[in-house]
């Protein structure tokens, strides 16, 4: 009679050492064991990680900025995603879209300002 009360134990004890094992195998190919490579600037998934996506980032929204330029006065559609936004999730596309209109709009009140005051020195002389 007891191999039938020791087998449901031993095969608990499989089952947890299964299990272990796929956590750590998950672990390690997910990058989570902290003994991964520091040199390693993505995750698994493709996206950037934290320095190379703020790069990816400000380039997305120098690209939407320049994009708003080229369309003064115009609306500045988001699709077709500028190529340096390809990479970015879409909430982040769309933080970077935003944040591109506001550069945009912020050079263009600069340029505004510059040419008011250019027009007000000429006027004066």
């Amino acid at each position: 009679m007891h191999p039938t009360i020791d087998a449901p134990g031993r095969h608990m004890r499989t089952r947890t050492l299964e299990a272990a094992a796929v956590i750590a195998i998950t672990l390690l190919l997910t990058g989570c064991s902290g003994g991964g490579d520091a040199g390693d600037k993505r995750n698994p998934s493709g996206t950037p990680a934290a320095a190379e996506k703020a790069e990816v980032t400000q380039r997305c929204v120098d690209a939407i900025a320049d994009r708003a330029a080229a369309h003064k006065g115009g609306a500045v559609r988001s699709h077709p995603v500028p190529g340096p936004c390809a990479r970015l999730s879409d909430a982040d596309y769309l933080d970077a879209y935003m944040a591109g209109l506001e550069q945009a709009h912020r050079v263009a009140q600069k340029a505004s300002q510059g040419e008011s005051g250019k027009a007000a020195d000429g006027a004066g002389n």
